[in-house]
């Protein structure tokens, strides 16, 4: 996970404390409203009275893990208690054995385009967590070309297969400046694969671009076509990474964002897919799955939300980063191993043959 502020993950606690903060955490995440200290006297097994319940609750938010929203209200976790239940106060989870089998069965019906994979992983997060599922599709000019197809779909409209060198294949419609066969495109492509195996899509790109402004005359018309689809084929070559987004209607409604200006505020992060991918790109940096809380990411605060995340692989190749994004009273251990779970899955898939 992500390395805690040293100042969250190192508060001592004794075991009274311990359990009084648990409790609220637990409290707060399952209703989203202030907690008392009847409600935590009838949950933590420990004979205490409200009244010393109360004073430990008030030394815990002197100490910034609690605050009081309003004078006569109970008490909410702040977001450095939350990095502390992360790392040191919840019990692990892990998916049923139910969610594992429906997983599974999704992303293998479309384990063969990697586009329609990622959607489809986004698709689950978002179910199974109830929040928002984020995933970070590798970036497109890392992409090492290994061999090109070229499949007629009409007269005018051809589809694009890039195969990379882990075997991952990526798709895209090409318009035809006039109407080809299956045959000549047969050819363009192994002409293709032929020229360009073994380059990235920027460094393809580059050279079919120097090809199409030296003198026309020296082109027969075959190759002429070729220059123009793998031009057409690597367009975006030097853009970044596409974020997929799913489950934004999971969070209207909550109680974390009844708050217009909330809102507002969470559909404008989601919208911001430059920020997002920003974001998502931090985690390709860490191992394991990691957690952002809120503001703890400087630049990259997610004011009211949380970020669950992890990178997925293909063989030793790092692709991207898939995620859960919610409120940051979200249920951590289910986020975590729902994530990890779907990670593994997509690395699985992409790192077998065939792909």
């Amino acid at each position: 996970m992500t390395r805690p502020p040293p100042d969250a993950s190192e508060v001592p606690l004794d075991s009274r404390e311990t359990e009084i903060l648990r409790s609220v955490i637990r409290a707060h995440i399952g209703t989203g409203e202030p907690v008392g200290s009847r409600a935590v006297s009838r949950d933590v097994a420990l004979d205490l009275s409200p009244a010393t319940i109360r004073n430990i609750m008030a030394d815990l938010e002197e100490r910034g893990l609690l605050v009081q929203p309003h004078t006569s209200a109970g008490r909410v976790p702040t977001e450095r208690a939350y990095r502390l239940y992360v790392e040191r106060l919840m019990k692990r989870a892990r998916v049923t054995d139910s969610e594992a089998r429906a997983i599974d069965e999704a992303l293998g019906r479309s384990r063969g385009e990697i586009q329609e994979l990622l959607a489809e992983a986004c698709r689950q997060l978002s179910r199974f967590s109830h929040h928002v599922g984020v995933v970070l599709a590798p970036e497109f000019r890392r992409i090492v070309v290994e061999r090109i197809e070229l499949v007629r779909l009409d007269p005018r409209r051809a589809v694009a297969i890039l195969v990379d060198r882990t075997g991952v294949v990526h798709n895209r419609i090409l318009e035809l400046e006039e109407p080809l066969e299956q045959e000549e495109l047969d050819r363009i492509g192994h002409h293709l694969s032929g020229q360009f195996a073994g380059r990235t899509l920027p460094e393809m790109r580059r050279e079919i671009l120097q090809g199409m402004q030296a003198e026309s005359a020296a082109y027969d018309r075959l190759l002429a076509r070729t220059l123009e689809l793998g031009c057409k084929a690597t367009e975006g070559a030097e853009g970044g990474a596409d974020v997929y987004v799913e489950g934004a209607s999971n969070l209207v409604g909550s109680p974390d964002f009844a708050d217009l200006s909330k809102m507002k505020a969470l559909l404008r992060t989601l919208e911001e897919k430059n920020r997002l991918v920003e974001i998502l790109s931090r985690v390709l940096e860490g191992e394991g799955v990691q957690v952002v809380i809120g503001r703890e990411t400087p630049g990259l605060e997610l004011p009211d939300l949380s970020l669950v995340a992890s990178t997925y692989r293909s063989g030793d190749r790092v692709m991207g980063t898939v995620g859960v994004v919610g409120p940051t009273r979200m249920e951590y251990a289910q986020a975590i191993a729902l994530v990890d779970h779907l990670a593994r899955v997509l690395t699985r898939l992409l790192s077998s043959p065939g792909n």
